[in-house]
């Protein structure tokens, strides 16, 4: 989050497709928000919107293949 509005113009982060990308790859919602934020306000939305996919995924689907593998190993 403090690091993101000092690399945004390396890593080309000015318009919604890199913010996409940027908010899947960090995935952290509040990191995300706030460094877009610092950035461009305008690019907040779309940042978030892969960020919360992304813990979402983390939340249902980590306890469902944990759950999996368990089962697995346990019979």
């Amino acid at each position: 989050m403090v690091g993101t509005p000092l690399v945004a113009r390396l890593i080309g982060l000015d318009n919604p497709r890199s913010a996409m990308a940027f908010g899947g790859l960090m995935g952290i919602v509040s990191g995300v928000s706030g460094g877009l934020a610092a950035t461009d306000p305008k690019l907040v939305p779309y940042g978030a919107l892969t960020a919360t996919f992304h813990t979402g995924i983390g939340c249902l689907g980590g306890p469902s293949i944990f759950y999996l593998t368990i089962r697995a190993i346990v019979g």
